[in-house]
């Protein structure tokens, strides 16, 4: 499974709003402290206030915060938010397999779907609390770091 750079920036984001403790952050800080471009975040952020994940506050004390817990929020959640299914080629997806010609006697798509399962059983089993006890180095010194550059 590749990771799209929004699912990257995406989970980049709630990890650091899990690292705050709950106080709002502006996105302006939010991008300096994961080192993503404020106008990549700008798009992402409306996608997890959407899904009911983050949430905005206006005004001078105003940001970004998590809707829900650490705990609360799976690697898996944001992974398919961003991605959609996990399964690595649609004929082994659970909701509306693609149809495949080879259905019949095919063992490559019993592979397939393992891969599915073991992926949603990892991602499923690491929460953002989990991730926030982990980090160490910029994420908790809160030193800029370098912005990586927009993409077309």
């Amino acid at each position: 499974m590749w990771v799209s750079r929004r699912t990257d920036y995406a989970t980049r984001a709630i990890l650091a709003l899990a690292l705050e403790g709950g106080g709002p952050l502006k996105l302006e800080e939010l991008a300096r402290r994961i080192a993503v471009p404020q106008s990549v975040l700008e798009q992402v952020m409306p996608t997890m206030r959407t899904a009911g994940i983050v949430r905005s506050e206006r005004g001078q004390a105003g940001g970004y915060r998590l809707n829900k817990d650490p705990e609360e929020i799976t690697l898996e959640r944001i992974v398919r938010l961003f991605q959609g299914p996990l399964a690595p080629i649609s004929c082994a997806t659970r909701h509306n397999p693609e149809p495949c010609p080879m259905s019949v006697g095919c063992t490559l798509r019993d592979v397939w779907e393992e891969v599915r399962d073991a992926t949603i059983s990892l991602l499923g089993g690491v929460t953002f609390a989990d991730l926030a006890a982990r980090a160490a180095g910029p994420w908790t010194d809160q030193s800029p770091l370098p912005i990586a550059p927009a993409r077309p």
